[in-house]
């Protein structure tokens, strides 16, 4: 079997239909479709079951209401295929989604990456491709650019979705979603999986339709970054030591953690806040200093200072401008490069 794909549904009547019509649609007929219930109180569980009933590819799990990772841990706990796809109840795969991503499935690839399209009940469609090249690395460099990518926040990198991963390194690395991360939990997820795997393959054509709708998880945000980011954070900073990788990737957490004060509250907000929601959240005493790259200790020796918030000021424009300059490379090739 190559593919198991997991779909994990909760109140998911109004979509699941269509999103099983366009699984059992595929071009590629070898693989396995997972849903699993978490505890709707709709039709849902009884239209998953209809598919299982007509066709045997279709099996069905059901848990009590525990969140869109406990779900997909389930299905991961279940799958039977070399690779694995995650999709959403309410998103649409292309009729040749699973050929697709396939043909990037290589010897020494353990994640495959294609683009996405979004779409909405107005019929806005937009595609969606990587925003840096780290597809054209190799190796270490790769791994690190793309790793990277996931800690600054990448459309492409950080969904579950419209992506492969080979089922053997998640079973030997003993990767699942992290219960109680309800914001970034799939970037989380594919970081390790990043830092853990070899080869990341980027076909450039859609394999995933995503629909964004008033009743989607993120139209229901309504805390600050911070607050609703902090958990993913702390998330992080516990991989990242367990798996030996905070020194090599310690200058790009701090930063992540003080780009959610500045969409709270701008520069001010960094300036006000960092030492009471950031600074306890980084591992100062952990780190080994003499693994940390030249940008990493002087940003340790500001944090440890009390520092930071003072130079915060003279860290902004510089971070401002790295940002333009990678949005307007983007923006020169995005035409050119759209599948």
């Amino acid at each position: 079997m190559k593919v198991s794909v997991i779909i994990p549904c909760c109140n998911s009547a109004a979509f699941l239909g269509a999103c099983m019509d366009s699984v059992l649609a595929q071009t590629m007929q070898d693989f396995e479709a997972i849903l699993i219930d978490d505890g709707s109180q709709d039709d849902t569980l009884a239209i998953a079951q209809a598919y299982a009933k007509r066709d045997a590819r279709v099996q069905v799990l059901s848990q009590e209401n525990a969140g869109v990772a406990a779900a997909r841990n389930l299905g991961l706990d279940h799958a039977q295929g070399e690779w694995i796809a995650f999709v959403d109840s309410d998103d649409l795969l292309p009729g040749d989604a699973l050929e697709t991503m396939l043909s990037g499935a290589q010897d020494g690839v353990d994640m495959v990456v294609c683009a996405h399209e979004t779409f909405d009940e107005s019929g806005n469609r937009e595609t969606v491709i990587p925003q840096t090249r780290w597809m054209d690395r190799r190796g270490e460099a790769q791994r690190r650019a793309a790793a990277l990518r996931l800690i600054e926040g990448d459309s492409v990198l950080n969904i579950m979705c419209c992506k492969l991963h080979r089922r053997a390194l998640i079973e030997r690395e003993g990767l699942r979603l992290r219960a109680g991360v309800k914001i970034a939990e799939d970037a989380l997820f594919n970081l390790e999986a990043v830092l853990c795997g070899r080869g990341i393959a980027y076909v450039n054509r859609v394999a995933y339709r995503y629909r964004t709708h008033s009743a989607s998880a993120m139209h229901k945000q309504t805390a600050g970054e911070m607050a609703r980011h902090r958990l993913w954070l702390m998330a992080m900073r516990d991989m990242l030591l367990r798996r030996g990788q905070m020194e090599a990737y310690f200058a790009a957490y701090v930063d992540t953690a003080a780009l959610r004060l500045y969409k709270d509250g701008g520069v001010p907000g960094v300036v006000k806040r960092f030492d009471g929601d950031v600074l306890p959240l980084l591992p100062l005493d952990a780190l080994d200093k003499a693994k940390l790259t030249r940008r990493a200790r002087v940003l340790a020796r500001l944090c440890a200072s009390g520092a930071y918030p003072c130079v915060y000021p003279l860290i902004y424009p510089v971070q401002v401008m790295r940002r333009k300059l990678g949005e307007a490379a983007f923006a020169l090739r995005r035409k050119k490069e759209m599948p």
